[in-house]
């Protein structure tokens, strides 16, 4: 369980990011904090373990994993979403994502 997920990224956000975050707060009921860099690195240092930290920055993304956080990247979700879609629809579900 996270009790916060930061985003910390230098692209835009889509609609699939969007939707993972939706559905990543909803289910942990975390807040999702969007930081800059400099916030970034203060979350870091403050190491607080139950954090899911998104970003993609390597060097923050290192730093994160070195402290114990739990991290991820907005290409890893959008290739996670995408798998998890074709599975559904390999399922036969008939529903239209």
């Amino acid at each position: 369980m996270y009790s916060k997920i930061v985003l910390c990224i230098s692209e835009t956000e889509d609609e699939i990011l969007k939707k993972q975050l939706a559905m990543l707060s909803e289910r942990h009921h975390a807040d999702v904090e969007r930081v800059d860099i400099g916030k970034a690195a203060g979350i870091i240092a403050d190491c607080e373990p139950d954090i899911l930290f998104i970003s993609d920055d390597e060097k923050l993304l290192s730093e994160a994993k070195d402290k114990g956080m739990a991290i991820n990247t907005p290409a890893g979700m959008r290739e996670s979403y995408k798998k998890a879609m074709e599975m559904l629809k390999a399922l036969g579900t008939g529903r239209s994502f």
